[in-house]
């Protein structure tokens, strides 16, 4: 009878090539009752855009099918429905504009469905434009804003009291008829099984627990440093993206290294950072926050930094250390930065701290650039692309600022 939807996108337009990054459909009977759904994080190939707005993060969204694999299955649950969505035009012209990318038309648009918000003018006179005011008018609660498929719930219980309130037939009847009517393109049902979003809660399982547990054949291969080299420049900005963790399991697959061997080396790598952080004398709180933060991404627990850092231990440390790249990484004068993606703050704030600091702000990602800062450093956009290509280091905006500050103690 009903399919509503809802979509989140990488921005609002569809002509700034803007894409949906997930997509919800629940189904409702003519009673207003719920019979089923669906939701489904979609690749969009680019840039997420407003993150903090939405929610979705590139580690999640890269995993997730491309519509194009998706379509088959979305077409299957609107085909025969009248679709319904709080703000029609806009989940409208996202739908259409992505069927439009695979050369198909798709029967999407305010003649063939029903918009919540513009029925609220007559059904919720009280009410606002947004779901949450048009929710809260009719008493529904509502989950979690900005998730496809919590809005796609909320405005399914709006169309519930707007039916209750209409009575048998409704005034759009007219719709359900004809929605048997409406010729979706004839595509197959997609072999892509759908991705949805992690609770805000839940974390991903660390990349540790991907390497195959095989037993160890030496203490310190000597694959190490090919492994270290990589992990020197994931460890960059302190953080370790779903990009790096793929780039490190795939390299300890290829280089043949058991679980237990990269642990190993971690420790080693974290010996040597105790051991430089020593090297005066003395361990700042900055640095041995720091050895905690490595030890975390490494998988490593406070013992493995306070071992790290015993004075009676470290003499032999140094000695039995194999000498590891040092994370040597600093930004100079007239370097040139690259930002990418949206965060809470303007880009242009962002490209004022670096000139201000001496930096020169480039456009585009090139071989010269020496570093590329985003929102969201597994972003899929095509400055980041190019930044892989040219393994530029990609930092979040949190790295970029103590960089910053690093940069002008050095002055």
């Amino acid at each position: 009878m009903y399919a509503v939807i809802d979509v989140e996108t990488t921005g609002l337009r569809t002509s700034w090539h803007d894409r949906i990054c997930e997509i919800a459909i629940v189904h409702v009977d003519a009673a207003g009752r719920v019979t089923g759904d669906w939701s489904s994080l979609v690749n969009p190939e680019r840039d997420l855009g407003p993150q903090h707005v939405h929610g979705i993060t590139a580690a999640e969204a890269r995993r997730a099918p491309v519509f194009a694999d998706l379509a088959g299955q979305i077409g299957a649950l609107l085909r025969e429905r009248v679709i319904v969505a709080h703000n029609l035009a806009f989940d409208a012209a996202f739908l259409v504009a992505e069927y439009s990318r695979l050369g198909l038309q798709a029967p999407v648009g305010h003649e063939y469905g029903l918009c919540t918000m513009n029925l609220a003018a007559q059904l919720l006179p009280s009410a606002g434009r947004s779901l949450r005011d048009c929710c809260q008018a009719a008493g529904i609660p509502q989950q979690r804003a900005h998730s496809a498929l919590d809005d796609a719930r909320a405005a399914a219980g709006l169309l519930a009291r707007y039916l209750h309130r209409v009575g048998t037939p409704p005034p759009w009847q007219q719709l359900v008829l004809d929605a048997s009517t409406l010729a979706w393109p004839p595509l197959p049902p997609a072999e892509a099984l759908p991705v949805v979003r992690r609770h805000p809660h839940e974390t991903e399982e660390h990349f540790l627990s991907r390497l195959v547990d095989r037993l160890p054949r030496v203490p310190a291969p000597p694959q190490a440093d090919s492994y270290l080299s990589l992990l020197d420049h994931a460890l960059l900005d302190r953080h370790v993206s779903a990009v790096e963790a793929d780039a490190l399991v795939e390299a300890a697959d290829t280089l043949g290294l058991s679980r237990a061997e990269v642990l190993d080396l971690h420790r080693l790598y974290l010996q040597a950072l105790a051991a430089e952080a020593f090297d005066d004398g003395r361990v700042t709180e900055i640095e041995r926050d720091d050895l905690h933060t490595v030890a975390a991404l490494l998988g490593l627990d406070r013992a493995d930094v306070d071992r790290a850092l015993d004075p009676d231990a470290g003499d032999q440390q140094r000695r039995t250390t194999r000498p590891l790249p040092a994370p040597a990484f600093r930004l100079l004068p007239g370097d040139t930065v690259v930002f990418t993606g949206q965060t809470a703050e303007s880009r242009e704030l962002w490209e004022e701290r670096a000139r201000i600091a001496g930096l020169t702000v480039g456009r585009a990602v090139t071989r010269t650039t020496r570093l590329l800062v985003a929102a969201d450093p597994d972003t899929m956009s095509g400055k980041a692309r190019q930044a892989r290509r040219h393994r530029v280091p990609i930092v979040h905006p949190g790295a970029f600022l103590s960089m910053l500050v690093a940069l002008r103690a050095a002055e």
